[in-house]
């Protein structure tokens, strides 16, 4: 690692704030040429797409290999702050040098993370890991701050990080390993967390329930309705299939798979559509019936649909269902869901909806969408996904560049005479002029999130145009900007502020485990079987989950 660098590379190259140009000349979101500066009317951008935006790429550096080694910096910076106030307990609390148990008190940080230290190949956290997770209880809850166990929290987190760990310690990372016993543990931890959870299945119709008193293999009450029944979450229900089969196949034990296949059957088959593929996004536990109509590619519903695509990637043959589910319900978001900011005509995004209403705005949590799109693209064939794929990717792009911090808000909305609120009432009426957006009151938040810089990677690996790159390092220097602190990182309160408005204290374990993972693969000249869409045919060895774990496919013939 080329220590002396890391800190001018984040440092001396942050943002570049300019005005925004005069002439908002803009090319096709999907166009990826190579533009030529004395043709534009921004000699000074490195992209066309960046005319009349707010942060200039012509001074980053073109070394990927200080870059990535930049990215690992700042994972053990983050590993460093946990290991010294936080072992061994969940998360970081960054400003108090602190630490909290928000998820059963199992370690977090360090299951959820194990992968990104092996592709980082950062053998002392690796080795640090491997041996405490022998250690942990899986059939107790050891958290003092949270008495419940979240199914869908649990499984995306600790069953995709012991699962994804295991799939590269006894394949493309098998060089690291010092003691085999301690790779195996990792499936039989798996398994045991596994049985304990099960439980949840438990139902009349076999969907879930989320909120688990795992000590006494009893629900809460957390997902009771007014009429006694409880629910489901779409998120939930749709978003453990593909965990709980790669547990299967891995032990040869068909149950796990069996149970989250019957989940996600009432999904496909019994629930009314809002459109074609899309549902609402809570179901009757104790029928399967949808129970609302509201929905769409964010919060509470985005795992579902993503894992459709991911689950035909992760096994063609026996998932070609799921790919025709995902097709409607991508074709019904490009037919119905999807504007333009009336001020940003170039720019385009899906919204959320309720019944047959579409509103138009979104959660930056919904920025995997294009990385989603993408992944569709070259598993199925299909420009079309490619374009929107792109497309989307783009908007998140535009979102985190014209903020004064560099980094995307929690919630954005666009086309104000649509919304029940608009630039003006948050005094953002000259932002929407250029940006194509406005933050509503109460979202200025943001910081961590891993979204958006995943939908950059698959751009990045589709398109192999060096300006996802571009996008994704600005997000790096903006968060060693604003979000670093002496002790790990925090998210910020104000994104609009130029320095964040201040930070918050707690550092998510999403942090180490999904945005610097899709940082260091998006950045790192060095590509491996781990990598999405390899080689001219963009094959997929490996399907990463919700949470950015690296699952090695069970496909004969790999999409």
């Amino acid at each position: 690692m080329h220590h002396l660098n890391i800190f001018y590379l984040l440092g001396a190259f942050a943002y570049a704030a300019e005005a925004p140009a005069a002439n908002n000349t803009t090319s096709p979101v999907h166009q990826n040429t190579a533009i030529d500066h004395a043709a534009h009317a921004c000699p000074n951008r490195s992209y066309d797409r960046q005319c009349g935006r707010d942060w200039d790429y012509t001074s980053y550096p073109t070394n990927q290999q200080d870059r990535a080694d930049a990215v690992v910096e700042m994972f053990r910076h983050a590993w460093d702050g946990y290991r010294q106030f936080a072992y061994p307990h969940d998360d970081l609390l960054p400003r108090s040098n602190s630490y909290s148990d928000s998820r059963n008190g199992w370690g977090l940080t360090m299951i959820n993370s194990l992968d990104t230290a092996i592709i980082m190949g950062q053998q002392d956290i690796v080795d640090i890991i491997l041996h405490f997770i022998p250690t942990v209880d899986f059939t107790k809850n050891n958290s003092p701050d949270s008495a419940d166990t979240s199914l869908f929290e649990t499984t995306i987190r600790y069953l995709g990080g012991l699962l994804s760990s295991y799939d590269l310690l006894k394949g493309p990372f098998a060089h690291m390993v010092t003691d085999e016993k301690k790779v195996d543990v990792l499936l039989s931890q798996a398994v045991r967390l596994a049985d304990t959870l099960k439980f949840a299945f438990s139902t009349t119709t076999g969907l879930p329930v989320n909120g688990l008193y795992i000590d006494m293999q009893t629900s809460t009450f957390d997902s009771l309705l007014e009429n006694g029944d409880s629910a489901s979450g779409l998120a939930e229900l749709g978003t453990l299939v593909l965990e709980w089969q790669h547990l299967s196949d891995l032990t040869g034990d068909p149950l796990y798979g069996d149970l989250a296949q019957k989940a996600e059957a009432y999904w496909f088959k019994n629930v009314t559509e809002i459109f074609p593929g899309l549902t609402g996004s809570k179901f009757s536990v104790e029928n399967g019936s949808t129970i609302d109509d509201a929905g769409g590619w964010t919060s509470g519903s985005d795992s579902a649909y993503e894992y459709l695509i991911k689950m035909y990637v992760y096994d063609p043959e026996r998932y070609g269902n799921y790919s025709e589910q995902w097709r409607k319900a991508a074709d019904s978001t490009i037919e119905h869901l999807l504007s333009s900011p009336s001020s940003r005509p170039d720019l385009v995004m899906a919204g959320r909806y309720r019944g047959k209403i579409v509103r138009p705005e979104t959660d930056y949590l919904a920025c995997f969408i294009g990385g989603n799109f993408l992944l569709g693209s070259t598993a199925l064939n299909e420009p079309k996904y490619r374009e929107y794929g792109l497309k989307f990717s783009e908007f998140c792009a535009n979102g985190y560049r014209h903020t004064s911090s560099g980094i995307g808000p929690s919630r954005s909305s666009w086309n104000n005479t649509e919304l029940d609120s608009d630039p003006s009432l948050a005094d953002q009426t000259e932002h929407y002029k250029h940006a194509g957006f406005f933050i509503p009151t109460g979202h200025l938040d943001g910081g961590q999130t891993p979204e958006a810089v995943e939908s950059w990677y698959y751009a990045y690996q589709t398109t192999r145009d060096q300006y996802w790159r571009d996008v994704a390092w600005a997000y790096a220097i903006a968060q060693n900007k604003t979000e670093r602190l002496p002790v790990g990182f925090g998210s910020l309160q104000n994104v609009l502020a130029e320095d964040g408005g201040g930070t918050d204290d707690f550092m998510p374990s999403f942090m180490l485990a999904e945005t610097l993972k899709y940082q260091f693969l998006i950045q790192s000249p060095k590509e491996g079987v781990w990598n999405v869409q390899q080689g001219e045919n963009k094959t997929n060895f490996f399907v990463y989950n919700t949470e950015a774990h690296p699952f090695r496919v069970a496909a004969k013939h790999p999409v």
